[in-house]
């Protein structure tokens, strides 16, 4: 692995975009792996779009490509767009809203580097690292992952999580259709699809925040993700 692409979608995050931007812009990854990251405004109506220039402006403009979209697309709409610009080996996407510590893409590095895993999945419940997180949203996470196991024959944790380590050749053909956060069961159920590929997941730190702090996902998108499982699972 040579290089990394890192999209980063973001929709109305003023408060945390730029330190984000920046904490991924002073990341060193292992190996010297070069880092592309891609940032994609999908048309926040805070001030997320002064706080992208401003850290761009703390940092080369060069390390950052810079996708502004007119109408909000959600976070699946956002991602289908970053892929398409990543020019990485591998691809990792970084939520803008620091309930992930992104220091810790090196652990997830490692499983590729180290140990010869193709897909390799942040897990916010192995180990010992989580953080909050209310019990009914911890509840929803297991009985989707639990689904998901059973449906895509897969053994993982954690099929919500952000960090979802990716080869990018992998990741552009999966021809992904979900806008919002219906995403994250169609990648993990497109992904499982190709079984030769070697899974992995490593324990990650997880500072859950709450609506009242900005969290977007809702119950509605439990049963949607629910109706993803099924579709794109048990679908051709």
């Amino acid at each position: 692995m040579q290089k990394l692409s890192i999209l980063i979608p973001v929709y109305n995050e003023a408060q945390t975009i730029a330190e984000v931007i920046v904490l991924i812009s002073r990341l060193e990854l292992r190996a010297g792996i070069e880092k592309e990251i891609i940032v994609i405004n999908d048309c926040s109506t805070d001030l997320t779009a002064q706080e992208i220039k401003k850290a761009i402006s703390l940092i080369e403009p060069n390390e950052i490509v810079l996708i502004e979209h007119p109408v909000n697309k959600g976070k699946g709409g956002a991602i289908h767009s970053g892929i398409k610009c990543a020019t990485g080996d591998y691809t990792i996407i970084q939520d803008a809203d620091l309930e992930l510590e992104p220091t810790e893409i090196n652990l997830l590095l490692d499983e590729v580097l180290v140990n010869g895993a193709d897909i390799v999945y942040g897990s916010r419940f192995l180990g010992e690292k989580v953080k909050g997180g209310s019990w009914m949203s911890n509840m929803a996470n297991a009985f989707l992952t639990r689904l998901s196991n059973f449906v895509f024959r897969i053994r993982i944790t954690d099929m919500e999580t952000c960090y979802k380590l990716v080869p990018t050749d992998a990741f552009k053909g999966l021809n992904l259709i979900e806008n919002r956060f219906g995403f994250e069961p169609e990648i993990t159920a497109k992904l499982a699809k190709n079984r030769s590929f070697k899974w992995a997941e490593v324990p990650i730190t997880y500072n859950a925040r709450t609506e009242e702090q900005g969290k977007k996902i809702g119950w509605k998108d439990g049963f949607r993700a629910i109706w993803c499982i099924l579709k794109y699972g048990l679908g051709k």
